[in-house]
C-alpha cells in the first residue's frame, strides 16, 4: 500500500474530529429539495446510490422508487440469483443436502478407532475445508447480495434483522446458512410473529443460546433471557427474573435431532422432546400457562411475547433508529408502535409506516447517521459500481474495521449508532480502505469506462465529478475546493471517501 500523503491525511484527521459535530448539526427547517430527497432514500432504503442513481430516482420521484422497493418480490433480480445458486449453492440447500456436500461421511466409532494417524489428519483437513467452504459462501452471499442486489431495501432490511436475530458462525458452522435464507429472509417482510417463531425453532439459535441443552433436571436460561430482553420485550421491560425462569421452564424440550422431513429424509432440526419438558404450569408476563401442553405451551408464550404491546414499542423503536435518526422522536415512535399493533406485527406496513412519516424527510434527519463499517464497505462499492467477484478481500477488511460477518459472539449483534463506530481505530481502518480501494479507480477505471477519461480533465472539472460520484449531498463549493486538494483522481476519491460526508447516511 502507498503511503497517505500529508494533504490527505490531514483530511481525514480533521474529518475524525469534525464527524461528531457534522452528524448532530440540523442546517435548518427548510424541505429537502428533490435531489436531496433522492440521496437521503437510497442513503437509508439502500446502502447508497450507483453512479447516475440519484439523478434517476430525483426524475420519478424517491416516493415511486420507495414503493416498488417496499415489494422486493416485484423486482427482478434473476441475474443475481443465478450467480448465487452457482457460487453459493449452499443457501438453496436442505439442511439434508448441507450434510450430504459439506461434512465428510460419517465413520462408526469402530472405523474411527481403524484409522491411522495419517488418515485421521486427513479427514480433519477435509473437515476444515469444508466447513470453511460452508462458511465463505454465507459471507460471499451476504456481500454480494448488499452490493449488487436490485432489492436494495430488502437488503437493508435483512440486515437490521441479521443483528437483531443474531447468530454466531463458529458456534453453528452447519445451520447459518439454512438459517439466513430461511429464517431472515423468508420472513423480513411478513409477520413478525413468524420471523420470532421460525428463530426460536431454528437450530441455529437453539444452539447458539443453549436452548438444545435445556431440560427440567439442567435449566439454562440463555435463550429465554435473550427472546425477552433482545428479540421481542427489550431490556427490563415488562419482565422480571422470575418470568426468565418460567419461560426457560416452558421451553425445555425445545432441542434439535433427526428426523424424517416431509422429503422423507432423515435431516437434522428442530424438534420437541417431551422427556425433556418441565410439564408444570407458568404464569409468564401476564400469561398464564396450566402446563402439560407439551410444544403448545411453548409456542403460546412466544406468541404473547411476540404480540405484546412492549415488543411493539421495543421493536418499532429499533427500527426508527434504523431507519430514521439515532434519536427518533417519541411522537414517531408511538405512531409506528400502534402501526404495529394494529396490523398484528406487519412488518412491510411498520416499515411503509416509518418511510412515509413526515419525520423520514426531514432536514434535521439528512445525513444525521454514521455509516457501520459494513455500510461503509458496501456503499463504496455500490459507488464505484465496483465488480463485486472476489468477496475475501472485503470479508478480511470489515474483520479489521470490527465488523465481521456473522461473526459477533454476543447476542445483541452488531450496533447500527454512531457512538459504536465513532473510535479512531476504525476510522484508521477506513482510510486504509480508501486507498486500498482507490486502486481500482487508478488501474482499471472501473466506476464506468468513461471514469478513465477524467483523469484529462483540469482539476476543478474532475473534483466536480469525483464530487457527484461519491458525495453527491455535499454543497459544490465546498466540496471541490476540499477534493482539489488531492493529488489527481486517486487522490481526490481517496479524499472524498475520508470526508465525513461519505461516512453518513
Amino acid at each position: 500500500m502507498k503511503p497517505i500523503n500529508c494533504t490527505f491525511l490531514l483530511a481525514l484527521l480533521m474529518s475524525c474530529f469534525l464527524l461528531p459535530t457534522v452528524l448532530v448539526q440540523a442546517e435548518n427547517a427548510t424541505p429537502l429539495t428533490p435531489r436531496e430527497q433522492a440521496i437521503h432514500a437510497l442513503n437509508r432504503m439502500s446502502f447508497g446510490p450507483q453512479p447516475g442513481q440519484v439523478d434517476r430516482v430525483s426524475k420519478m420521484g424517491w416516493e415511486k422508487w420507495a414503493e416498488r422497493q417496499l415489494e422486493p418480490e416485484s423486482i427482478d433480480d434473476g441475474e443475481l440469483d443465478k450467480r448465487l445458486k452457482e457460487n453459493n449453492p449452499s443457501l438453496f440447500m436442505g439442511s439434508h443436502e448441507i450434510e450430504q456436500n459439506y461434512m465428510p461421511e460419517r465413520l462408526s466409532k469402530e472405523e474411527q478407532k481403524n484409522l491411522s494417524a495419517e488418515e485421521r489428519q486427513k479427514l480433519n483437513k477435509k473437515r476444515n475445508q469444508l466447513r470453511g467452504k460452508l462458511g465463505n459462501e454465507l459471507i460471499s452471499s451476504v456481500i454480494v447480495r448488499a452490493a449488487q442486489s436490485e432489492r436494495q431495501f430488502q437488503e437493508v432490511i435483512v440486515e437490521f434483522w441479521r443483528n437483531h436475530l443474531n447468530v454466531y458462525l463458529p458456534k453453528v458452522r452447519y445451520a447459518a446458512n439454512h438459517y439466513e435464507q430461511n429464517v431472515i429472509r423468508k420472513h423480513a417482510f411478513g409477520k413478525f410473529e413468524e420471523l420470532i417463531m421460525a428463530s426460536a425453532k431454528h437450530p441455529a439459535m437453539l444452539i447458539y443460546l443453549d436452548n438444545h441443552i435445556s431440560k427440567s433436571s439442567g435449566l439454562n436460561e440463555n435463550y429465554a433471557r435473550e427472546l425477552m430482553e433482545l428479540h421481542t420485550l427489550g431490556v427490563d421491560n415488562h419482565y422480571t427474573q422470575e418470568d426468565v425462569v418460567e419461560l426457560a421452564r416452558v421451553l425445555t424440550g425445545w432441542t434439535c435431532g433427526r428426523k424424517k422431513g416431509e422429503d422423507g429424509l432423515n435431516t437434522y432440526g428442530f424438534i420437541f422432546n417431551p422427556r425433556f419438558h418441565d410439564k408444570n404450569s407458568a404464569k409468564i408476563v401476564g400469561l398464564e400457562i396450566e402446563g402439560d401442553g407439551g410444544l403448545g405451551d411453548g409456542e403460546k408464550i412466544v406468541l404473547h411475547l411476540a404480540r405484546h404491546k412492549g415488543t411493539a414499542q421495543y421493536v418499532s423503536t429499533k427500527l426508527c433508529r434504523y431507519l430514521v435518526s439515532d434519536n427518533p422522536s417519541q411522537e414517531l415512535i408511538d405512531r409506528v408502535t400502534q402501526v404495529f399493533l394494529k396490523t398484528n406485527g406487519d412488518l412491510r406496513k411498520v416499515y411503509r409506516a416509518i418511510i412515509f412519516s413526515d419525520e423520514f424527510m426531514m432536514r434535521e434527519n439528512f445525513k444525521t447517521k454514521f455509516k457501520t463499517p459494513f455500510e461503509f464497505v458496501i456503499s463504496w462499492l455500490r459507488a464505484a459500481n465496483a465488480p463485486v467477484k472476489q468477496t475475501g478481500t472485503i470479508a478480511r477488511t470489515l474483520t479489521e474495521m470490527g465488523q465481521p460477518i456473522y461473526m459477533c459472539d454476543v447476542p445483541t449483534g452488531y450496533s447500527d449508532q454512531a457512538e459504536a463506530w465513532l473510535d479512531p481505530g476504525v476510522m484508521a481502518y477506513r482510510w486504509e480502505c480508501s486507498v486500498n480501494y482507490t486502486q481500482v479507480l487508478a488501474k482499471r477505471g472501473a466506476v464506468s469506462p468513461q471514469v478513465e477519461s477524467w483523469k484529462k480533465l483540469p482539476p476543478r472539472k474532475m473534483a466536480e465529478k469525483v464530487r457527484n460520484m461519491l458525495i453527491p449531498g455535499e454543497p459544490v463549493e465546498s466540496a471541490v475546493s476540499m477534493l482539489m486538494k488531492g493529488e489527481g483522481l486517486r487522490g481526490m476519491a481517496q479524499l472524498a471517501l475520508g470526508s465525513p460526508a461519505f461516512q453518513q447516511q
